[in-house]
């Protein structure tokens, strides 16, 4: 059992988890079922609510007690079991964004199963609509990756490896973007590229790491830092539903540019993650 630190927004967890359709939910049971690829092998992960936002409260079951401490260690993180919901309000209720704030009090930070999965599908989401960016991932690992207890691995990077532009241009991939997903795998699988390496790296040495890599600019390094290794203080500045959302609320004549973003980030370090994801939210309401 974990018991996060209330509030914890049980229902906003579901909501945002839903958005993607390769994700395993039984909104009647309040249950997960999640993907992870382990230091001994892979597993899939129940994660189940029997709590409330004001008394939060998970069981998590597994099959394998020797990877315990490895699973309930990346399920906290993946969920952000461990999120400070009253430090969160008490540095950002005075700001601006303070009624936003309130709203959306308790709204986890959700990350990907692993910081691959999260480049990989970054790379695909690039200049997409949402529907469109789902889709397109859907089809991408329901066809070269794996089934598990009904829930999809992505394809480990040296099945994408040796994949051809053609084949995923039937998906309805780009060339370009064909290209970067595979060259990504490449990079992998000779040595080039470590992504558990990017869990000890600064933010800004994350950022020299993927930015030489092609089809990877900042706005998907952004997403690897918020999604894949879930930091607390990215606020994307490229991102057009951030922009949106900051017009939205300020009732700004325009989207703010980035140098009005980077700004907008100082006010509301160390937490500027939340704020994003509060954002975003906001944009579907």
């Amino acid at each position: 059992m974990i018991y996060p630190e209330a509030p914890y927004d049980v229902e906003r967890l579901f909501g945002r988890v839903s958005m993607d359709p390769l994700q395993y939910i039984e909104f009647e049971n309040r249950l997960l079922k999640v993907p992870l690829v382990l230091n001994q092998g892979e597993a899939v992960v129940s994660v189940q609510s029997q709590g409330t936002k004001e008394r939060p409260a998970f069981e998590v079951r597994g099959e394998e007690i020797s990877t315990k401490d490895e699973v309930i260690s990346r399920i906290r993180a993946m969920y952000d079991f461990d999120m400070k919901p009253r430090d969160i309000l008490g540095t950002l209720d005075s700001t601006t964004i303070g009624e936003l704030v309130e709203q959306y009090a308790g709204m986890p930070i959700i990350c990907e199963p692993s910081t691959y999965c999260t480049l990989l599908k970054n790379i695909v989401h690039q200049q997409l609509n949402m529907k469109f960016a789902y889709t397109l991932t859907y089809r991408f690992v329901t066809r070269y990756g794996r089934e598990k207890d009904g829930v999809w691995f992505y394809p480990d990077a040296e099945v994408v490896s040796n994949l051809t532009v053609e084949e995923l241009r039937e998906l309805q991939f780009s060339n370009r973007k064909a290209e970067y997903v595979i060259g990504v795998a490449r990079r992998m699988v000779n040595g080039e590229l470590n992504m558990d390496e990017l869990t000890e790296l600064s933010n800004e040495d994350a950022y020299k790491k993927l930015l030489p890599i092609r089809g990877v600019g900042p706005w998907t390094v952004e997403c690897v830092l918020l999604f894949g290794l879930g930091r607390k203080d990215i606020l994307p500045a490229g991102d057009v539903g951030i922009q949106n959302a900051i017009k939205k609320w300020f009732n700004l004549t325009s989207k703010p540019t980035k140098e009005e973003l980077y700004a907008y980030h100082e006010k509301w370090s160390p937490y500027s993650s939340y704020v994003s994801m509060y954002l975003w939210e906001s944009l579907s309401e």
